[in-house]
């Protein structure tokens, strides 16, 4: 039998131990068909011309022994693949011989004979060697299957270690899958495998994939197309963060987030949905803006100690700062090491894909918001969406409405420091004794008093 579909899926890392709690959420549990449990060994031979014809056609093609005694061939092409979901075109056609074929794809769907790419034939350039456990899910409203594969992928002395879970949709609404990814993020740390495992093995050959780059701006497309486009591109920005925190944090990580925050929670409110109601979205962003607060404290409280070194002598307020900002880190990182930022961008996905459809464009409707958060005065919060809004969209009017809101906001930012680092200071030195501590946040005080 010959089939054409298209594969949506999601691709996600998860440890051993959060596996075990994962398959134990009673929502799981309950949706995992009774008796549906299989395992196999699946080896998968991926090959190429020796100019790389499939790959620079955005094909990815593979022989693949079952593990249940047969074997197929498989041309897989990109459509789009994003924080772990990808959907993209699978054509299988069943082999006699574990053998490469490249004749009979074209009356499958894909217009063409993969021979025509490779007159001069074929060469392997990967193996992926899996483990595979499924179950068939019995979701509300669609059917999926949960494949769990450990092992590894080789080329030539190059290995690279599998160990993910993918979740298929077999029949259904995709919504079915985003809402059932989220609720799954909200409760066991999950982390989005972005690249499918062609693209790992190209990447253990020394070879880069092509795949296409997501649209980056906003256009005339329904708003609500648009902006599940942007979610994705952003969505994939802040799981990049996401790891990167792990390993540490700078101000150049912390800035990044902090826009990329504001971006997503701008393009929720195009269509009518709140960002804040995310999971874990108010703890990441007020821990990135206490940060960003106790930053610029520390920054301004260096100015005023190195001017007045002769008459304040010994201080204690830094060593209270640097304590603060390290403790305002370990919270953004803990939330990075839960896989807590994988949960904001599915559930963000799942809340703009069951959003109400609507014809306005994206364009459109990005003007009509913004006058909207115009309107809103001495709002830092509106203005900070109109910064981040406009990043998104093209042309002077958003670039110039950008520029005021930028102006605004700066004012009504040095207008809020005096009661804002005030209130933060008294906060980190409340539990303190010592008279040099409270001398020093004293001094800060007065001078952001005459200052602001």
């Amino acid at each position: 039998m010959m089939a054409k579909n298209t594969e949506i899926e999601l691709k996600l890392l998860v440890d051993k131990h959060n596996l075990k709690k994962l398959l134990s959420l009673d929502f799981v549990a309950a949706a995992i068909r009774p008796d549906s449990c299989q395992k196999r060994r699946l080896v998968s031979s991926y090959y190429d011309t020796q100019d790389m014809a499939f790959m620079r056609q955005g094909i990815a093609y593979r022989v693949r022994d079952k593990g249940d005694g047969t074997s197929e061939a498989t041309v897989k092409t990109s459509i789009k693949n994003s924080a772990g979901l990808s959907e993209r075109l699978e054509l299988n056609l069943p082999l006699a011989r574990k053998r490469p074929v490249l004749d009979g794809f074209a009356e499958l769907g894909l217009g063409y004979e993969l021979s025509e790419l490779a007159p001069n034939g074929i060469n392997k350039l990967f193996t992926v060697t899996v483990q595979r456990t499924t179950y068939i899910l019995d979701l509300d409203g669609a059917a999926a299957e949960l494949a769990i594969d450990h092992g590894k992928i080789a080329a030539g002395k190059e290995t690279d270690k599998i160990d993910e879970i993918e979740i298929e949709l077999l029949e259904g609404d995709k919504g079915v899958l985003l809402n059932f990814a989220a609720q799954i993020a909200a409760q066991v740390p999950l982390f989005a495998e972005k690249r499918s495992k062609f693209v790992r093995g190209l990447a253990l050959c020394g070879i880069q994939s092509n795949a296409a780059s997501a649209k980056s701006k906003l256009g005339s497309g329904p708003v609500k197309q648009e902006v599940l486009a942007a979610i994705a591109l952003h969505g994939d920005i802040l799981l990049d963060l996401q790891q990167k925190l792990q390993a540490g944090l700078d101000k150049k990580t912390l800035k990044a987030l902090r826009r990329e925050l504001l971006t997503l929670r701008s393009l929720a409110a195009l269509i009518d949905i709140s960002a804040d109601e995310c999971e874990f979205w108010q703890e990441i962003f007020a821990a990135v803006d206490t940060m960003r607060n106790l930053q610029g404290i520390q920054l301004l409280w260096e100015r005023l100690n190195q001017a007045g070194k002769e008459i304040l002598g010994r201080t204690s307020l830094q060593k209270k700062l640097d304590s603060a900002l390290q403790n305002e880190e370990n919270i953004l990182q803990e939330h990075a090491a839960q896989g807590n930022f994988t949960a904001i961008v599915y559930s963000l996905t799942d809340k703009a894909y069951h959003a109400a459809d609507s014809e306005i464009a994206a364009e459109d409707a990005a003007r009509a918001m913004l006058k909207k958060w115009q309107q809103q005065e001495n709002n830092i919060a509106a203005l900070e969406n109109i910064c981040a809004l406009a990043r998104c969209c093209t042309g002077k009017y958003f670039a110039k409405a950008a520029e005021a809101a930028k102006k605004q906001r700066r004012q009504l930012e040095q207008q809020a420091w005096r009661a804002n680092w005030s209130k933060l200071l008294q906060d980190i030195c409340a539990d303190s004794s010592s008279k040099i501590v409270y001398r020093d946040m004293g001094v800060f005080i007065g001078f952001l008093m005459a200052k602001f």
